[in-house]
């Protein structure tokens, strides 16, 4: 990794938490999940969920359960900020996230999704890195955050992600639903084109664009809300968009 981009990503890791906005307690920034430098596509969704720190009651994620470094496993208060050393444990174990314990009732939906888009796409082998607009996860959720947090928030997400598009590119973007899908193209001013899909059953919206020479490819339906469905719908859903972007790449291509 480029020293000075690996200098940008353990700036992030070290600040610490700014209690008025709203982050999660005791956790710690999350530049991206998986391998970088062997990702050759990503995903980008709001911003993490409190889950990958916390169970479903509320229980911090430690020790054999954690997913990720967690300030009380390196012994750092919300307000303390981290060292050098804390930020590559912090760098390593989001490196590694997909190998330890990943979030599969959110992961493995995307993952259907993109195996069906293109065979050679896998979270789990190292092929796909998800991102975020903002790098911390957030109690509560992103929609019910307050407009100051998000905002705040957002002055130090967004040009992070920018820096990490410019420095890696990437075949493709994938944008998950119709929600995300706004907002992170509001916040990275792409243009892009909408083509109405009817599957039978459903009519929903495929969307493609091109951001830093990268293709973008988003859908209008969230694939982990009920509107996905099962995990043979998700396959039908990337079916259909994966033929839609086939029968108009030449287009989009030369179009962006």
């Amino acid at each position: 990794m480029d020293a000075e981009f690996k200098r940008k990503i353990l700036e992030l890791i070290m600040m610490p938490i700014d209690t008025t906005l709203q982050i999660t307690k005791g956790t710690t920034p999350i530049p991206f999940f998986g391998n970088l430098e062997q990702a050759t596509a990503c995903t980008i969704s709001l911003n993490p969920s409190d889950r990958e720190f916390y169970d479903a009651k509320n229980n911090l994620l430690e020790n054999d359960r954690s997913r990720l470094c967690y300030r009380k496993k390196l012994g750092k208060k919300d307000e303390d900020k981290l060292s050098e050393d804390d930020a590559e444990k912090v760098l390593k174990e989001c490196e590694g996230y997909f190998d330890k314990k990943p979030y599969k009732l959110w992961f493995d939906k995307m993952e259907t999704f993109l195996r069906a888009f293109d065979a050679n796409l896998s979270y789990y082998e190292g092929s796909v890195v998800a991102l975020d607009l903002v790098q911390w996860a957030t109690t509560p959720k992103w929609a019910d955050l307050t407009d100051h947090s998000r905002s705040l928030l957002l002055q130090t997400g967004l040009p992070f992600l920018k820096k990490l598009l410019s420095y890696k590119k990437f075949k493709f973007i994938f944008l998950n639903g119709k929600t995300a899908f706004s907002k992170i193209q509001e916040q990275l001013k792409f243009q892009y084109i909408e083509q109405p899909v009817n599957d039978g059953k459903k009519n929903f919206s495929a969307y493609f664009g091109e951001y830093n020479q990268s293709i973008v490819v988003g859908w209008s339906i969230y694939l982990q809300s009920a509107q996905g469905g099962s995990y043979d719908n998700i396959r039908k859903i990337a079916g259909y968009i994966s033929n839609e972007y086939s029968e108009h790449k030449t287009s989009i291509n030369s179009r962006y």
